[in-house]
């Protein structure tokens, strides 16, 4: 009589210590992820090209980890290779480096090798860990050891907890050092929860198969080409509408961190539906319907050009989540019944996932150019959903399953509605252009206003310029000769013969130079070279001497001689994405070298969402440099329909000769540090609190 109540204890915590294996595994999995891209900046720039780079890094090595574990867990399934696995997983944080290796090479290419080499390993050990400890809970005495799908759902919920936390509670509180210290910690407790699952896995002849097999059996049965095709599709498709949407809202939305949604509501619908207790196909098809309805009205208000983003904002959520629910819903539905080929079954989930990232993430903006657009994402994304959805059926037909009465027409009319939705989108952000391109760095679109010419990268507007024959060549938007950077230039009283820009945009600063003067600028993309000389007149018009100088500023920079800028002006901050590693202590330190002694520096930091002066305003106190702030400029109706806009510059200089100017003559004001600002940590390349920058 004793018995039952003993295996519920053993059978409780077998489920509790394989939970919590899978689930750290997953979380430290995400955070280091997110650290090495961090660690990335300083020497790789852009931080939009290096999270989508670790995205494709990170599910190329999915697939390794994913084709080990589909033969590890064979070799599980018949009471071998365990404890050879936990010294793979030992040895990966022994010889784990965390040094970063430079390449000269392309960007992506130096980035991919060296995420390799600093993380291949240790990365690759820890992908594992799902498949793994699924083919070792088969062989436990739980009582759902036929069924081990659920600890993906926990992996899931491990990695949503991770990327939640480290933006909010990791790395304001911790700074890189420390961060690597505590995940060392973790993957300490993992190695020992590995152990002890380890020890809760049967050996002998015991099988959670339907059918007992000896230790030397066949492998299992063959995966039907059906299925593979259908688990391959429903998982590319839900990958390229995580990118669409992704692309979409962080155009459309001017929100801090946006990303993490779409990211968030992806990873959610993989829990949901990877639970011990799944939705049912017409419980799923329930909860799609109202959430369509939830984003029908959401796009008539989007439709009515309602003076919010919010509308845009739940519907694009609202189609993610509605497609994501049916693409992971049917995985569930159309995964195998044997254990035995759950190995089979996440390698090609893996490889569909990798499949659909490539597409929109690289080989879409690397290869169309100028015809990558945003609806062609969308389009893109709707054709492997309905793909993934024809799949299905034609994997039940072959299974000789009958087809539900309604799901298939539910979930068919959901996924027209959604490509609907994504392409209307798509053709909303593209109309009235006059030349869209598309690199990897992001979206540029040049058009028209009845009087304006506008150059924007993604909805940030990073250049003006009058349509008006005697007007063109003048600089305009944050500008202009009134704005605090037009009274700098315009007034010649500080030291000009060498400036540098860092941020292209078209050139609106170009306007101001003069014979004799050597003007440098520091751009990213070279695509933005080529639309402002193209589309716009003032690179060509200036009476100064143009360089532009591709790749990301500060490593540029750094190949200019000491002291060779009488000023430095960094115009990297004004949209919604900052870059933080041109705002750090160290990047700080190169601008003063490369400084003459009575140099200036200037920031642009007309932010939206962010406020940068209280930043800036450490550091220079950090440094020991005296700071000035110009922000209270006022336009007339008049003026800012003519392009105009309002601006806020911060200046530093270590001369008292521009100092003075600053001061005196060009209406900045000093700025003094509160006890409360002494009180926050500088930003440096290894600690940096963006939550503290937000805008109040």
């Amino acid at each position: 009589m004793e018995a039952p109540p003993q295996k519920t204890f053993a059978s409780t915590y077998i489920g509790t210590l394989f939970h919590l294996w899978v689930f750290l595994g997953s979380f430290l999995l995400f955070q280091v992820e997110l650290i090495l891209a961090r660690r990335l900046l300083p020497s790789y720039g852009s931080s939009a090209a290096i999270w989508t780079t670790c995205l494709v890094f990170y599910q190329a090595v999915l697939v390794l980890g994913y084709f080990y574990s589909s033969r590890v867990t064979l070799a599980v399934q018949q009471g071998n290779y365990r404890w050879a696995h936990l010294l793979f997983v030992l040895l990966a944080v022994v010889v784990f480096p965390f040094r970063l290796h430079h390449f000269d090479l392309p960007p992506v290419a130096a980035i991919l090798l060296t995420l390799t080499v600093s993380l291949g390993w240790p990365f690759l050990a820890l992908s594992t860990t799902s498949v793994v400890a699924q083919g070792w809970f088969t062989r436990t005495e739980h009582p759902s050891r036929a069924d081990p799908f659920f600890l993906y759902g926990t992996s899931n919920a491990g990695a949503l907890l991770a990327l939640l936390s480290f933006p909010f509670l990791v790395e304001p509180a911790l700074d890189l050092e420390v961060q690597l210290l505590v995940w060392y910690v973790g993957y300490g407790c993992f190695v020992l929860l590995a152990g002890l699952c380890i020890l809760s896995v049967r050996t002998g002849t015991h099988t959670a198969s339907t059918k007992e097999s000896p230790p030397n059996a066949e492998p299992g049965p063959q995966v039907p080409r059906s299925s593979r095709i259908t688990w391959m599709l429903l998982s590319a498709s839900a990958n390229a509408l995580l990118l669409a949407v992704t692309n979409v809202l962080t155009l459309d939305a001017s929100i801090p961190l946006l990303w993490i949604l779409p990211l968030s509501l992806y990873l959610l619908t993989l829990i949901i539906c990877f639970s011990k207790r799944p939705p049912t196909p017409t419980g799923l098809n329930r909860l799609a319907i109202g959430s369509l309805a939830i984003a029908l009205i959401a796009a008539v208000f989007a439709l009515a050009r309602a003076q919010t983003s919010i509308p845009s904002l739940v519907l694009h959520s609202t189609v993610l989540w509605v497609g994501c629910l049916l693409m992971h819903g049917n995985l569930v539905w159309c995964r195998p019944s044997d254990p035995r080929l759950l190995g089979s079954f996440y390698l090609h989930v893996s490889l569909g996932g990798l499949a659909g990232t490539l597409l929109l993430a690289l080989v879409v903006p690397l290869t169309l150019g100028s015809l990558a657009l945003p609806y062609l994402d969308h389009g893109l994304a709707g054709i492997l959903l309905l793909g993934g959805l024809a799949a299905r059926d034609v994997m039940r037909q072959a299974q000789g399953v009958p087809r539900p009465k309604l799901a298939p027409y539910v979930s068919g009319g959901a996924a027209l509605f959604i490509i609907a939705i994504l392409v209307l989108s798509g053709w909303m952000l593209a109309r009235g252009r006059i030349e869209g391109s598309r690199t990897f760095y992001g979206h540029y679109t040049v058009k028209d206003t009845e009087t304006l010419r506008l150059f924007q990268h993604g909805s940030t507007v990073h250049g003006v310029e009058s349509l008006h024959p005697d007007e063109r060549g003048e600089p305009l938007s944050y500008y202009h000769r009134g704005s605090p950077v037009g009274r700098v230039l315009a007034a010649g009283r500080v030291g000009r013969e060498q400036v540098a820009v860092v941020g292209l945009g078209i050139g609106s600063l170009a306007a101001y130079g003069r014979r004799g003067e050597s003007w440098d600028f520091y751009e990213l993309d070279p695509e933005v070279e080529r639309l402002a000389r193209q589309h716009f007149s003032l690179l060509n018009t200036s009476q100064a001497h143009i360089r532009v100088l591709t790749g990301d500023a500060r490593l540029r920079i750094e190949e200019a001689e000491d002291r060779r800028y009488d000023i430095i002006v960094l115009d990297a901050f004004s949209s919604d994405f900052v870059p933080t590693h041109l705002l750090t202590r160290e990047a700080l330190d190169l601008y003063l070298r490369k400084l003459k002694p009575d140099g200036l520096l200037l920031f642009h930091v007309s932010s939206r969402l962010f406020d940068l002066i209280p930043v800036l305003t450490r550091l220079s106190s950090e440094l020991r440099v005296q700071g000035f702030v110009s922000q209270n400029e006022t336009l007339t109706t008049d003026e800012l329909a003519t392009g105009r806009s309002p601006s806020v510059w911060f200046a530093m200089s270590p001369g008292s000769t521009a100092i003075s100017i600053l001061e005196q003559e060009l209406r900045f004001q000093a700025v003094n540090s509160s006890p409360e600002i002494l009180k926050r940590r500088a930003w440096t390349d290894n600690y940096v609190n963006l939550l503290h920058a937000l805008a109040q």
